[in-house]
């Protein structure tokens, strides 16, 4: 949802700042106007009076203006020389002009209310660029006639318009001052804390509960940073409060995920070991009598040299399936492996020769790739060779059309997160059981043993690959992605268990439509036994 638009905090509180500057510059020069207005009127007004009074003092009333010059025509003639006389006019109670100076506006209301009262009185034209100063002529205690003097106030208005100006200029000069310094003082007192907090509140909104805020302002700034930081305390506590829970209820979900996986697991051992028994005991005498037979016809035909290589090698299948059957019966009953000091680069190569001899490569290219430093191990030849014959038979079936198969052996250096073989594009990894992956080289023959001690055994594939949610499982007795009559899902997890009874570990790397790359890390121990579990 868009957010509405707002404007800065500091954008509103200069905005008002200006705001109230402005209203309080409008009333003051209002105030200030009228108020110098009124003053610049009333001395005007005054110099009118004096002046109108001292005319009509000298004035000579008649019914008519006398002929030639005189005291009040010479003060006249001396006073309409100053810049601001803009007229004069006497007349008599009639109404009729006896005087007048320059004066354009005759006889007037003013005039008619002077000879009416007989008071002094003044007024200002609409313009306000004249003021008209009024006073009756008095004889025998009665108002014989009326004066009107006529000021210009240009002079005035132009003070006027220069102290606005003056005004103005002061005005602008103090705007900018005052949101100048506004603009500063709230920075400091209110904006930077304020951005403080919300900092804070953005660092704790992201997870970190260790940032406290230390604002600097008013009482107000400065309490809303102490219940921030009051806050800030009590998330942290019930952040880690919650972790711990968090933990616990982890801990209790795997403890109780082993303990139900290990339940299952010890009822599969259960029927395996039932199965197992069975099988050894229906396979095993007819199993038997078969070796026997073939040991006979082979002391018959030992003069036949072909006929004697097929009974051999009838012999040593026979005397295979025997083994596996008994690995079916290990499997669920522990029993004592036969250690000898093997030499890796024979055993690879001696396992892809007894199966290119017996046709499992039609179709597929196979290669070998050991190095020369590669060390012996201290393991059991067969059960060795049993796992190798399981992981290359697997990759067989997994390219129906062809294609190639990598068994590689080198010293490799252990590591907690393995790396993905660089000719696979990022593969899903799977060890042999569902913790085994993180915690898969934690063995206890890694105990004071440098990482790099370590055998690396590799069957890669170009197959289809497995599915992701099949790669977990491959390793669960009895699971197999086979058709039904093609495998029983024994093969790899027996394998496992050999690896495991060596000290090593198995996993995986597949990516779908690309291959697959089984991985067996074995320690080089010496002439011990492996530590792994039976």
């Amino acid at each position: 949802m868009m957010q509405p638009f707002r404007f800065s905090l500091t954008f509103a509180l200069l905005l008002s700042l200006a705001g109230l500057l402005l209203l309080t510059w409008f009333l003051l020069s209002i105030i200030s106007f009228k108020t110098a207005e009124k003053d610049l009127i009333s001395q005007k007004n005054e110099e009118a009076r004096i002046l109108l009074s001292s005319f009509v003092g000298i004035f000579p009333y008649q019914s008519a203006y006398p002929e030639g010059k005189s005291t009040a025509d010479a003060f006249m003639g001396k006073l309409a020389k100053e810049g601001d006389f803009a007229g004069l006019i006497v007349v008599n109670k009639k109404g009729e002009m006896l005087y007048s100076r320059t004066d354009k506006l005759g006889f007037d209301k003013g005039l008619m209310e002077t000879l009416r009262s007989g008071r002094e009185s003044f007024s200002i034209s609409r313009d306000n660029n004249i003021i008209f100063r009024y006073a009756p002529l008095w004889e025998d205690g009665g108002v014989t006639g009326a004066a009107r003097l006529a000021l210009s106030l240009a002079s005035e208005n132009e003070k006027l318009k220069r102290s606005q100006q003056v005004f103005l200029a002061y005005f602008i000069l103090d705007f900018f001052l005052l949101l100048t310094i506004g603009s500063y003082l709230l920075s400091r007192i209110v904006i930077l804390p304020i951005r403080k907090l919300l900092t804070a509140t953005e660092r704790i909104a992201a997870g970190d509960y260790t940032h406290s805020v230390h604002a600097l302002g008013g009482a107000e700034i400065a309490e809303l940073a102490h219940s921030f930081n009051v806050m800030q305390a009590a998330l942290k506590s019930k952040h880690e409060e919650a972790d711990a829970h968090m933990r616990s209820l982890e801990k209790a979900n795997n403890d109780l995920q082993a303990a139900r996986e290990e339940t299952i697991r010890s009822e599969k051992m259960a029927s395996v070991g039932l199965l197992a028994a069975g099988t050894a005991h229906e396979i095993g005498t007819p199993l038997s009598a078969i070796i026997g037979y073939t040991g006979i016809l082979l002391d018959e035909m030992k003069d036949d040299e072909k006929k004697a290589d097929y009974l051999r090698r009838i012999e040593h299948e026979s005397a295979r399936i025997d083994r596996i059957v008994r690995d079916l019966l290990n499997y669920a009953r522990p029993s004592t492996a036969e250690y000898e000091q093997v030499d890796i680069s024979i055993l690879v190569r001696d396992t892809l020769d007894m199966l290119e001899r017996q046709g499992i490569f039609k179709k597929i290219k196979s290669s070998i790739e050991v190095d020369q430093d590669v060390p012996s191990l201290f393991i059991d030849r067969h059960q060795m060779m049993q796992v190798l014959i399981n992981l290359i038979i697997n990759a067989k079936d997994a390219m129906p059309d062809g294609g190639e198969i990598v068994v590689r052996a080198y010293t490799g250096e252990m590591r907690m997160n393995p790396t993905s073989d660089s000719r696979l594009p990022p593969a899903i990894t799977m060890g042999r059981r569902k913790e085994d992956f993180r915690g898969a080289f934690r063995a206890s023959f890694m105990s004071g043993r440098s990482f790099s001690n370590c055998v690396k055994l590799e069957v890669h594939d170009s197959g289809i690959g497995i599915d992701a949610e099949n790669i977990g499982r491959i390793f669960d007795p009895f699971f197999s992605t086979k058709e039904p009559g093609k495998g029983t899902g024994l093969g790899l997890s027996i394998s496992a268990r050999i690896i495991d009874s060596f000290g090593g570990r198995m996993t995986v790397e597949s990516v779908k439509g690309k291959g697959t790359r089984f991985i067996i890390w074995l320690p080089v121990t010496g002439q011990t036994q492996g530590n792994g579990e039976r």
